[in-house]
Protein backbone atom coordinates (compact mmCIF):
# COMPACT_ATOMS: atom_id res chain seq x y z
CA UNK A 1 0.00 0.00 0.00
CA UNK A 2 1.64 3.18 -1.30
CA UNK A 3 2.08 5.41 2.17
CA UNK A 4 3.53 8.84 0.92
CA UNK A 5 4.87 11.14 3.18
CA UNK A 6 4.95 15.28 3.00
CA UNK A 7 7.93 16.77 5.35
CA UNK A 8 6.55 20.44 5.08
CA UNK A 9 8.96 21.97 7.35
CA UNK A 10 12.30 19.56 8.49
CA UNK A 11 14.77 21.10 10.71
CA UNK A 12 18.01 22.06 9.07
CA UNK A 13 20.94 19.87 8.56
CA UNK A 14 22.48 17.85 10.41
CA UNK A 15 19.46 16.95 12.61
CA UNK A 16 17.62 16.98 9.10
CA UNK A 17 19.77 14.07 8.30
CA UNK A 18 18.75 12.19 11.11
CA UNK A 19 15.02 12.74 10.53
CA UNK A 20 15.41 11.68 6.75
CA UNK A 21 17.34 8.12 7.39
CA UNK A 22 15.39 7.38 10.27
CA UNK A 23 12.13 7.75 7.61
CA UNK A 24 14.32 5.88 5.12
CA UNK A 25 14.64 2.72 7.88
CA UNK A 26 11.07 2.23 8.17
CA UNK A 27 10.79 2.40 4.22
CA UNK A 28 8.71 5.93 4.61
CA UNK A 29 7.74 7.02 0.82
CA UNK A 30 8.99 10.80 1.69
CA UNK A 31 8.64 13.99 -0.42
CA UNK A 32 10.99 16.93 1.57
CA UNK A 33 9.45 20.60 0.73
CA UNK A 34 12.59 22.52 0.12
CA UNK A 35 10.65 25.73 0.40
CA UNK A 36 12.73 26.78 3.91
CA UNK A 37 16.05 25.79 3.53
CA UNK A 38 18.79 28.03 2.87
CA UNK A 39 21.46 25.49 1.03
CA UNK A 40 18.52 23.53 -1.49
CA UNK A 41 21.35 22.14 -4.01
CA UNK A 42 23.25 20.30 -1.21
CA UNK A 43 20.36 18.67 -0.15
CA UNK A 44 19.03 17.67 -3.31
CA UNK A 45 22.37 16.30 -4.42
CA UNK A 46 22.30 14.38 -0.99
CA UNK A 47 19.07 13.10 -1.34
CA UNK A 48 18.64 12.51 -4.92
CA UNK A 49 16.94 9.01 -5.79
CA UNK A 50 16.40 8.63 -2.16
CA UNK A 51 13.61 11.34 -1.68
CA UNK A 52 11.11 13.24 -3.87
CA UNK A 53 11.41 17.22 -3.41
CA UNK A 54 8.86 20.30 -3.62
CA UNK A 55 9.11 23.71 -3.27
CA UNK A 56 6.21 24.94 -1.53
CA UNK A 57 5.54 28.30 0.61
CA UNK A 58 3.21 26.26 3.03
CA UNK A 59 2.02 29.68 4.42
CA UNK A 60 0.38 30.57 1.37
CA UNK A 61 -2.53 28.10 1.79
CA UNK A 62 -3.93 27.57 -2.30
CA UNK A 63 -0.39 26.98 -3.42
CA UNK A 64 0.00 24.09 -1.00
CA UNK A 65 -3.53 22.68 -1.81
CA UNK A 66 -2.96 22.51 -5.23
CA UNK A 67 0.65 20.92 -4.57
CA UNK A 68 -0.63 18.08 -2.85
CA UNK A 69 -3.72 17.54 -5.09
CA UNK A 70 -1.49 17.88 -8.13
CA UNK A 71 0.98 15.56 -6.21
CA UNK A 72 -2.28 13.00 -5.96
CA UNK A 73 -2.25 13.86 -2.33
CA UNK A 74 -0.17 12.30 0.89
CA UNK A 75 -1.21 9.99 3.42
CA UNK A 76 0.39 11.93 6.12
CA UNK A 77 1.46 16.15 6.33
CA UNK A 78 4.18 15.79 8.57
CA UNK A 79 5.10 19.63 10.13
CA UNK A 80 6.98 20.69 13.21
CA UNK A 81 7.03 24.90 13.03
CA UNK A 82 3.02 25.56 13.22
CA UNK A 83 2.15 25.89 9.79
CA UNK A 84 -1.64 26.38 9.37
CA UNK A 85 -3.20 23.36 8.44
CA UNK A 86 -7.18 24.29 8.28
CA UNK A 87 -10.11 22.82 7.08
CA UNK A 88 -9.69 23.94 3.60
CA UNK A 89 -6.31 21.84 3.04
CA UNK A 90 -7.51 18.86 5.42
CA UNK A 91 -10.69 18.71 3.56
CA UNK A 92 -8.87 19.26 -0.10
CA UNK A 93 -6.23 16.85 1.23
CA UNK A 94 -8.27 14.08 2.55
CA UNK A 95 -10.56 14.33 -0.95
CA UNK A 96 -11.47 10.48 -1.74
CA UNK A 97 -10.50 11.30 -5.44
CA UNK A 98 -6.57 11.34 -4.71
CA UNK A 99 -4.34 8.72 -4.92
CA UNK A 100 -3.21 8.94 -1.37
CA UNK A 101 -5.84 10.49 0.57
CA UNK A 102 -4.85 12.35 3.85
CA UNK A 103 -4.82 9.93 6.83
CA UNK A 104 -2.84 11.38 9.44
CA UNK A 105 -1.26 15.10 10.42
CA UNK A 106 2.27 14.43 12.42
CA UNK A 107 2.82 17.47 14.40
CA UNK A 108 6.53 17.54 15.82
CA UNK A 109 6.14 19.09 19.15
CA UNK A 110 2.81 19.44 21.52
CA UNK A 111 0.81 22.51 20.55
CA UNK A 112 -1.97 22.10 17.95
CA UNK A 113 -3.68 24.96 17.68
CA UNK A 114 -2.83 25.27 14.31
CA UNK A 115 -4.40 22.68 13.20
CA UNK A 116 -8.38 22.38 12.61
CA UNK A 117 -8.93 19.36 14.87
CA UNK A 118 -12.57 19.51 14.06
CA UNK A 119 -12.05 19.02 10.22
CA UNK A 120 -9.75 16.67 10.88
CA UNK A 121 -11.99 14.34 13.02
CA UNK A 122 -15.11 15.07 10.30
CA UNK A 123 -12.15 13.89 7.76
CA UNK A 124 -11.34 10.76 9.80
CA UNK A 125 -7.79 12.42 9.70
CA UNK A 126 -5.33 11.46 12.60
CA UNK A 127 -3.38 13.96 14.68
CA UNK A 128 -0.19 12.74 15.57
CA UNK A 129 2.25 14.75 18.30
CA UNK A 130 5.03 14.72 20.79
CA UNK A 131 3.78 15.90 24.19
CA UNK A 132 6.84 16.67 26.20
CA UNK A 133 9.20 16.24 23.69
CA UNK A 134 10.84 19.63 24.85
CA UNK A 135 9.97 20.37 27.84
CA UNK A 136 13.23 20.53 29.26
CA UNK A 137 14.28 23.58 26.29
CA UNK A 138 11.27 25.75 27.11
CA UNK A 139 11.69 25.17 31.29
CA UNK A 140 15.39 26.17 30.44
CA UNK A 141 14.12 29.21 28.51
CA UNK A 142 12.14 30.37 31.31
CA UNK A 143 14.49 29.77 34.07
CA UNK A 144 17.35 32.08 31.76
CA UNK A 145 14.73 34.73 31.65
CA UNK A 146 13.95 34.66 34.98
CA UNK A 147 17.44 35.08 35.88
CA UNK A 148 18.18 37.60 33.34
CA UNK A 149 15.04 39.83 34.06
CA UNK A 150 15.37 39.62 37.69
CA UNK A 151 18.97 40.97 37.84
CA UNK A 152 17.99 43.71 35.59
CA UNK A 153 20.23 42.59 33.37
CA UNK A 154 18.67 44.45 30.03
CA UNK A 155 18.41 48.16 31.87
CA UNK A 156 22.36 47.24 32.43
CA UNK A 157 23.03 46.13 28.98
CA UNK A 158 21.76 48.91 27.54
CA UNK A 159 23.53 51.82 29.66
CA UNK A 160 26.76 50.11 29.43
CA UNK A 161 26.24 49.90 25.67
CA UNK A 162 25.62 53.37 25.46
CA UNK A 163 28.94 54.21 27.63
CA UNK A 164 27.27 54.96 30.71
CA UNK A 165 28.89 53.08 33.88
CA UNK A 166 25.28 52.73 35.78
CA UNK A 167 26.23 50.10 38.70
CA UNK A 168 24.45 52.23 41.07
CA UNK A 169 21.13 52.99 38.75
CA UNK A 170 18.64 50.77 40.73
CA UNK A 171 18.54 49.28 43.90
CA UNK A 172 20.47 46.14 44.18
CA UNK A 173 18.65 42.94 43.29
CA UNK A 174 17.44 39.78 45.40
CA UNK A 175 19.09 36.61 44.90
CA UNK A 176 16.38 34.25 43.05
CA UNK A 177 16.00 32.25 45.94
CA UNK A 178 14.28 34.83 47.62
CA UNK A 179 11.77 34.85 44.59
CA UNK A 180 8.54 32.71 44.51
CA UNK A 181 7.98 31.61 40.86
CA UNK A 182 4.06 30.70 40.17
CA UNK A 183 3.19 28.55 37.65
CA UNK A 184 0.28 29.04 35.74
CA UNK A 185 -0.92 25.50 34.66
CA UNK A 186 1.03 22.06 35.59
CA UNK A 187 1.94 20.76 32.91
CA UNK A 188 5.23 18.63 31.90
CA UNK A 189 7.10 21.74 31.37
CA UNK A 190 5.46 23.64 33.92
CA UNK A 191 7.11 20.52 36.20
CA UNK A 192 9.99 20.40 34.54
CA UNK A 193 10.46 24.18 35.85
CA UNK A 194 9.54 23.77 39.15
CA UNK A 195 11.95 20.90 39.27
CA UNK A 196 14.79 23.40 38.30
CA UNK A 197 13.44 26.38 39.86
CA UNK A 198 13.17 24.50 43.72
CA UNK A 199 17.10 23.29 42.68
CA UNK A 200 18.12 27.04 42.78
CA UNK A 201 16.01 27.56 46.02
CA UNK A 202 13.46 29.26 44.52
CA UNK A 203 10.05 29.05 46.72
CA UNK A 204 7.68 27.75 43.93
CA UNK A 205 3.86 27.72 43.77
CA UNK A 206 0.98 27.03 40.81
CA UNK A 207 -1.93 27.44 40.32
CA UNK A 208 -4.37 25.40 37.12
CA UNK A 209 -5.79 21.85 36.27
CA UNK A 210 -7.92 20.04 38.36
CA UNK A 211 -6.03 17.05 37.61
CA UNK A 212 -3.10 18.33 38.84
CA UNK A 213 -3.60 17.15 42.81
CA UNK A 214 -2.46 18.61 46.11
CA UNK A 215 -0.16 15.47 46.49
CA UNK A 216 1.04 15.66 43.19
CA UNK A 217 2.20 19.28 43.96
CA UNK A 218 3.41 18.44 47.11
CA UNK A 219 5.57 15.49 45.36
CA UNK A 220 7.05 18.51 43.28
CA UNK A 221 7.43 20.48 46.87
CA UNK A 222 4.82 23.24 45.19
CA UNK A 223 2.61 25.22 47.16
CA UNK A 224 -1.32 25.18 45.65
CA UNK A 225 -3.01 28.29 44.86
CA UNK A 226 -6.64 27.75 44.38
CA UNK A 227 -7.20 30.38 41.87
CA UNK A 228 -4.99 32.76 39.42
CA UNK A 229 -5.90 35.98 42.00
CA UNK A 230 -4.32 34.33 44.79
CA UNK A 231 -1.44 33.29 42.76
CA UNK A 232 -0.36 36.56 41.40
CA UNK A 233 -0.85 38.83 44.51
CA UNK A 234 1.81 36.55 45.70
CA UNK A 235 4.61 35.53 42.88
CA UNK A 236 7.93 37.61 42.34
CA UNK A 237 7.83 35.83 38.64
CA UNK A 238 4.42 34.24 36.72
CA UNK A 239 5.47 32.18 34.19
CA UNK A 240 2.44 30.91 31.70
CA UNK A 241 1.99 27.21 30.91
CA UNK A 242 -1.31 26.33 29.82
CA UNK A 243 -3.34 25.54 26.71
CA UNK A 244 -4.71 28.28 24.58
CA UNK A 245 -9.04 27.80 24.64
CA UNK A 246 -11.91 29.70 24.91
CA UNK A 247 -11.26 29.65 28.27
CA UNK A 248 -7.25 30.80 28.19
CA UNK A 249 -7.57 33.54 25.85
CA UNK A 250 -6.97 36.91 26.97
CA UNK A 251 -6.60 35.51 30.38
CA UNK A 252 -3.69 37.82 31.03
CA UNK A 253 -5.23 41.56 30.65
CA UNK A 254 -5.15 44.64 32.66
CA UNK A 255 -6.84 42.80 35.53
CA UNK A 256 -4.14 40.51 36.19
CA UNK A 257 -1.54 43.16 35.41
CA UNK A 258 -3.04 44.71 38.34
CA UNK A 259 -3.64 42.41 40.61
CA UNK A 260 0.18 41.27 39.69
CA UNK A 261 2.92 42.28 42.81
CA UNK A 262 4.74 45.76 42.28
CA UNK A 263 8.07 44.91 40.60
CA UNK A 264 7.02 41.46 39.45
CA UNK A 265 8.06 39.33 36.07
CA UNK A 266 5.74 37.79 33.43
CA UNK A 267 7.07 35.09 31.14
CA UNK A 268 4.70 33.52 28.18
CA UNK A 269 6.23 30.16 26.68
CA UNK A 270 2.93 28.56 25.71
CA UNK A 271 0.45 30.69 23.36
CA UNK A 272 -0.21 33.37 21.98
CA UNK A 273 -3.84 35.00 22.84
CA UNK A 274 -3.11 34.04 26.51
CA UNK A 275 -1.39 37.05 26.92
CA UNK A 276 -3.01 40.67 25.81
CA UNK A 277 -0.64 42.19 24.12
CA UNK A 278 -1.97 45.33 23.45
CA UNK A 279 -3.38 45.75 27.23
CA UNK A 280 0.37 44.71 28.21
CA UNK A 281 1.92 46.69 26.34
CA UNK A 282 -0.27 50.24 27.14
CA UNK A 283 -0.46 48.88 30.94
CA UNK A 284 3.50 48.73 31.02
CA UNK A 285 3.78 52.33 29.29
CA UNK A 286 1.24 54.00 31.75
CA UNK A 287 2.42 51.87 35.63
CA UNK A 288 6.39 51.77 34.76
CA UNK A 289 8.10 49.50 37.14
CA UNK A 290 4.74 47.89 38.59
CA UNK A 291 5.90 44.98 36.11
CA UNK A 292 9.77 45.01 36.06
CA UNK A 293 9.66 43.15 32.91
CA UNK A 294 8.08 40.75 30.73
CA UNK A 295 9.67 38.02 28.23
CA UNK A 296 7.45 36.50 25.47
CA UNK A 297 8.50 33.86 23.21
CA UNK A 298 4.46 33.35 21.84
CA UNK A 299 2.49 35.69 19.50
CA UNK A 300 -1.04 35.99 18.63
CA UNK A 301 0.89 36.95 15.24
CA UNK A 302 3.69 35.32 14.19
CA UNK A 303 6.26 34.68 11.50
CA UNK A 304 5.44 36.53 8.56
CA UNK A 305 2.49 37.75 9.76
CA UNK A 306 3.79 38.94 13.16
CA UNK A 307 3.24 42.24 15.19
CA UNK A 308 3.10 42.91 18.23
CA UNK A 309 2.19 46.43 19.96
CA UNK A 310 5.20 45.06 23.17
CA UNK A 311 7.47 45.97 19.98
CA UNK A 312 9.72 49.37 21.21
CA UNK A 313 8.51 48.40 24.71
CA UNK A 314 11.11 49.29 27.52
CA UNK A 315 11.98 45.74 29.53
CA UNK A 316 10.01 43.63 26.77
CA UNK A 317 11.72 41.00 25.99
CA UNK A 318 10.76 39.32 22.54
CA UNK A 319 11.81 36.00 20.81
CA UNK A 320 10.23 34.29 18.09
CA UNK A 321 8.95 31.44 19.56
CA UNK A 322 11.89 29.48 20.08
CA UNK A 323 12.35 28.80 23.69
CA UNK A 324 12.27 24.98 22.19
CA UNK A 325 14.64 25.45 20.11
CA UNK A 326 17.60 23.78 21.35
CA UNK A 327 19.33 20.62 20.01
CA UNK A 328 18.13 18.13 21.60
CA UNK A 329 14.62 19.20 22.08
CA UNK A 330 14.09 19.28 17.85
CA UNK A 331 16.03 15.67 17.46
CA UNK A 332 14.02 14.57 20.46
CA UNK A 333 10.61 15.65 18.71
CA UNK A 334 11.99 14.61 15.06
CA UNK A 335 12.47 11.00 16.72
CA UNK A 336 9.17 11.00 18.29
CA UNK A 337 6.92 11.80 15.31
CA UNK A 338 8.94 9.64 12.62
CA UNK A 339 8.39 6.49 15.42
CA UNK A 340 4.82 7.88 15.31
CA UNK A 341 4.56 7.87 11.96
CA UNK A 342 5.84 4.23 11.46
CA UNK A 343 3.55 2.99 14.58
CA UNK A 344 0.37 4.58 12.13
CA UNK A 345 1.41 2.96 9.35
CA UNK A 346 1.83 -0.18 10.94
CA UNK A 347 -1.39 -0.19 12.15
CA UNK A 348 -3.67 0.79 8.91
CA UNK A 349 -1.50 -2.31 7.26
CA UNK A 350 -2.61 -4.29 10.01
CA UNK A 351 -5.84 -3.47 9.78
Amino acid sequence: MAFPVLILDAPSPPLLHDEIERCLAYGLEITLNLHYFADQDSIQTHYAGRVQFVDINCHDTPSLIGAVVEAGGYSVLKTRLNIPLGAALINAAASPDLGSPLQAIAQAGVGLNHIDLKAAAERGVTVLNTPGSNATAVAEYALAQTLFLSRDLNLYNAKTHQGQWSKGLLAPAPQIAELTLGLVGTGRIAQSLAHKARALGMNVIATGSERFTQQAAANLDVQWRASLDELLEEADVVSIHTPLTAQTKGLFGTAAFTRMKPGSILINTARGGIVDEGQLATFMQRFPGHIKGVAIDTFAREKDQFESPLTGVANAILTPHIAGNTRTAISEASRQIVDHIHAFRQAMLAG
